[in-house]
């Protein structure tokens, strides 16, 4: 009896298809689990980073209220070198005017003798009189022997009596003078303790403006060591994180490369799988739900992973979200939601799945002409692979969409010699490899 080969073949196709899949898929939980640790990892960075801005956003706002501190740290000092400057002045008052009260002090005893003594003046000469009796200027007009006699009487009555005026005239105007010195003196008196209670008020205004500097100082010393400290803490923090991001990229590529290996060594099954999913391909092009179709397969090893426009290139640009200026490590092609997204070359897919600001991603890695490269592909709306898959060049892996940090619906497309590390390692502008 003779056995068909057809289903022979059809048998020994299946198993391959089998031994294709299921090989990489032993891997491939250990690959997705390495990308979702790399995930966490990335949203703690993210976080912290945020948290990092908010704080260098406190510093910044403690910062200018140091400034105001700082302002007013000079204006009290400003004060106190007035209030200090106002004390030298009272005290050089004080010390003017209690020479000034001493002065007066010498002055009033001084006077004070000088009228004593005139008084004591008077007294005799009323003694005098007292004891030669009473003579009236009569008497001593008519007592006269002769006319120049009287004449003489007359001239030294007369000067008696001006100097007794005089005397009196004296006493008087420094009787006088002594309570207006007197006065004087009550008034510096209380002058001077008008300026000592000043100098209080003053010492105690300055004693107050030095503990209300001191306490600004001390509370804008304050300030800074916590912020700083809290700074600090969030940039180690940050430090631990990018090291553990690095660890998990080392060893996502140690997996991708482990993943190639094995694809080579099931190179037969993988141009199997490949022939398998180019039929698939065919089905899932007539269906997408964008309308668009898939692009035309280039000659090559590398064929335009969408159609669509070209809306921006590799390279230093302005990012349509952030507004600032960013290096672009990849090229977007625009087109509807859902427009077919095929790898660019034959190879295996190592990452299908959620990754930061880059939304739904496939990762193709590929081994052309005994040379590494990793296809990215970023925005999607829909994936059809994961990870372990081989796939061959124009197989239609996702669709085109928005998702991460987009603006609207395109591929963003980027292609790295080796494994994916991270977006700037081995970073190539895709152009100088497929044509748009």
């Amino acid at each position: 009896m003779k056995i068909s080969k057809k289903p022979i073949r059809t048998l020994m196709t299946a198993a391959v298809l089998v031994l294709a899949i299921q090989g990489p898929a032993t891997y491939a939980a250990s690959l997705s689990d390495l990308k979702d640790e790399k995930s966490e990892v990335e949203q703690k960075k993210n976080q912290l980073n945020s948290e990092i801005k908010e704080k260098t956003s406190e510093i910044n706002t403690i910062e200018a209220k140091q400034k105001t501190l700082l302002e007013q740290i000079t204006e009290l000092t400003d004060e106190i070198t007035n209030t200090n400057n106002q004390i030298s002045k009272v005290k050089q008052d004080i010390e003017v005017t209690a020479g000034e009260i001493e002065t007066l002090k010498a002055d009033i005893v001084a006077l004070q003798e000088k009228i004593d003594q005139r008084n004591e003046l008077l007294a005799e000469r009323a003694r005098a009189l007292q004891a030669n009796g009473e003579v009236s200027f009569l008497d001593v007009l008519l007592g006269a022997n002769s006319f120049v006699d009287f004449i003489d009487r007359y001239s030294a009555v007369n000067t008696l009596m001006d100097a007794d005026r005089q005397i009196m005239k004296e006493q008087k105007e420094d009787q006088n003078k002594l309570e207006e010195q007197k006065a004087a003196l009550e008034n510096k008196k209380q002058e001077l303790e008008t300026k000592k209670a000043e100098l209080d008020s003053l010492k105690a205004s300055l004693n107050s403006q030095k503990e209300k500097k001191d306490n600004l100082i001390d509370e804008l010393e304050a300030q800074q060591k916590k912020i700083a400290s809290e700074k600090s803490v969030l940039e180690e923090r940050y430090e631990e994180a990018v090291e553990i991001s690095d660890e998990i990229n080392a060893q996502i590529a140690a997996e991708q490369k482990r993943l190639l290996e094995v694809a080579r060594q099931q190179e037969e099954a993988r141009k199997a799988a490949a022939a398998a999913a180019a039929a698939n391909n065919a089905n899932n092009n007539s269906s997408g739900n964008s309308g668009a179709s898939a692009p035309a397969v280039s000659a090559g090893n590398w064929t335009k992973p969408a159609n669509g426009r070209y809306t921006s290139p590799y390279g230093a640009r302005i990012h349509p979200i952030s507004g600032t200026y960013k290096f672009h490590y990849g090229i977007d092609i625009a087109n509807g939601t859902g427009t077919p997204i095929v790898s660019a070359a034959d190879g295996v897919v190592t990452y299908a799945g959620r990754l930061s600001t880059y939304g739904n991603v496939v990762m193709v890695t590929h081994s052309i002409d005994g040379q590494i490269f990793t296809s990215l592909y970023a925005h999607l709306s829909s994936i059809n692979v994961s990870v372990g898959t081989q796939v061959s060049k124009g197989q239609q892996i996702a669709g085109m969409g928005s998702t991460g940090a987009s603006t609207g619906s395109h591929l963003h497309f980027e292609i790295h010699v080796g494994t994916w590390v991270k977006q700037s390692v081995g970073s190539v502008n895709p152009l100088n490899y497929i044509s748009l």
